[in-house]
């Protein structure tokens, strides 16, 4: 892999958290600290935001097979091109909100819809949300699933301390069953109207379902990948935006059904 070779620990590979000044000029201040997750140390690479008390923590699960494309170093940072969250995490991190970046465990680096729902991946999700309510004892805890990420965020919500989950980048399949995870916390969804990025039998009944946040189309020319950073997929030109709705829910428990 560019960059460096991916770190080969066991368990969640790496965890990447940030909690970051409003400043949008300053730059992303990090350390690594050591976590134990099922009884192997983590590198856990940690930006906090001095300025303010952490009242809120993102858990972030990435889309596709959940590979974050982290490297050896001692900045291991996400690779460019990883997505929204990833790309968007300054505009995440911000008012005493930390964001927790999970990797895919390195035992399985690539991994399918199925074995996010599975009882290995449950059992480390567990321990992970454990691990957090100590780490960030007086924070109320979010799971964020982009793209196939929802399926993680939607188990994590089992876990105890969860106080909402949200979902991003709509091509999830199982919207319409979403009572079979036994969610019972606030839950905020948010698509794009000219998403692209959408496998042919994505149903978009979930609009009536659950009637997500709709980000409108602005007068931006996108990227030729449907996929790619330059896409209404991944909210190109309109990440502000997102991460504005987003904070609002977070504060009010509100958000609007459509952005601009």
């Amino acid at each position: 892999m560019a960059g460096g070779r991916r770190a080969t620990w066991s368990g969640l590979a790496v965890l990447w958290f940030a909690a970051v000044a409003v400043d949008a000029s300053a730059p992303l201040t990090e350390r690594i600290e050591a976590v134990s997750l099922q009884g192997t140390l983590q590198r856990v690479p940690v930006a906090p935001d001095d300025a303010q008390p952490v009242t809120r923590v993102l858990i972030v699960f990435p889309g596709g097979a959940g590979e974050l494309g982290l490297v050896d170093g001692p900045a291991a940072t996400p690779r460019p091109g990883t997505g929204y969250v990833v790309s968007a995490r300054r505009e995440l991190a911000r008012y005493g909100t930390a964001v927790v970046l999970v990797d895919s465990p390195s035992r399985q680096p690539q991994m399918p819809l199925a074995y996010r729902e599975s009882a290995e991946y449950r059992a480390l999700l567990k321990q992970l949300v454990a691990h957090l309510r100590t780490r960030f004892a007086d924070a109320q805890l979010y799971p964020f699933g982009y793209r196939n990420g929802a399926v993680s965020a939607l188990v994590a919500a089992l876990e105890p301390g969860v106080a909402g989950v949200i979902l991003v980048g709509g091509v999830f399949l199982r919207y319409g069953d979403l009572a079979a995870f036994g969610v019972e916390v606030p839950l905020l969804v948010i698509h794009h109207e000219a998403d692209r990025c959408i496998p042919p039998d994505f149903d978009e009944s979930f609009r009536i379902r659950l009637r997500p946040t709709m980000v409108r189309s602005i007068a931006q020319a996108y990227g030729p990948a449907p996929c790619g950073p330059l896409s209404a997929h991944q909210f190109f030109g309109q990440e502000g935006v997102v991460a504005d709705a987003i904070h609002g829910w977070l504060l009010t428990g509100r958000a609007a059904s459509r952005l601009r």
